[in-house]
């Protein structure tokens, strides 16, 4: 009887202690799923920035491309209704269908001699000091790799040019 009893309290035991175990593994579970969760939403909130279609200013804000509707600052810019930059320094630009910019006011990288640049406003380029999600979901990196929203990658060279909206293009540069 003894045996049996004590038998039947380890069976118990083990049991319980499965059934503590697995509770702390669901836990974790979903406290690991959270992180990828938060990517995704992050990245769906990268992608926020302004682009002229058809004569129209259009504003991307998480994923939905709706008319501006007011003036935006983007970097040191000020963007308006119409598609005129105001730039910082006084001078201004305006949009042309097809033009496109992220919060950070740039329109895009391109690849200059070897390194990653940052296309902005009126011809200008900056360095990239990260990489950068445009507003298509694709993703522009310092060394030069493109990945694209549909997964695949490609390696960017000499005047290769992605805008802020993720289309890309070949410039020739001048020797």
């Amino acid at each position: 009887m003894m045996k049996k009893s004590s038998l039947l309290l380890t069976c118990l035991l083990s049991c319980a202690v499965s059934f503590v175990s697995a509770q702390d593994m669901s836990k974790k579970s979903d406290n690991m799923a959270k992180p990828a969760m938060m990517k995704k939403k992050s990245m769906k909130m990268s992608m926020k920035g302004v682009m002229m279609k058809d004569g129209k200013m259009m504003s991307m804000m998480s994923g939905q491309m709706m008319p501006m509707d007011k003036d935006m600052t983007m970097g040191s810019m000020k963007v308006m209704m119409d598609g005129k930059i105001m730039m910082k320094d006084g001078s201004s630009m305006m949009m042309k269908d097809g033009d496109s910019m992220m919060m950070d006011g740039s329109m895009g990288v391109m690849m200059k001699d070897g390194k990653m640049m940052k296309m902005m406003p009126g011809g200008k380029m900056k360095p990239m000091k990260k990489d950068m999600m445009m507003m298509d979901g694709s993703k522009a990196m310092m060394d030069g790799k493109m990945m694209m929203k549909d997964g695949k990658s490609m390696m960017m060279s000499n005047g290769d040019m992605m805008s802020a909206d993720g289309t890309t293009k070949k410039m020739e540069m001048a020797k």
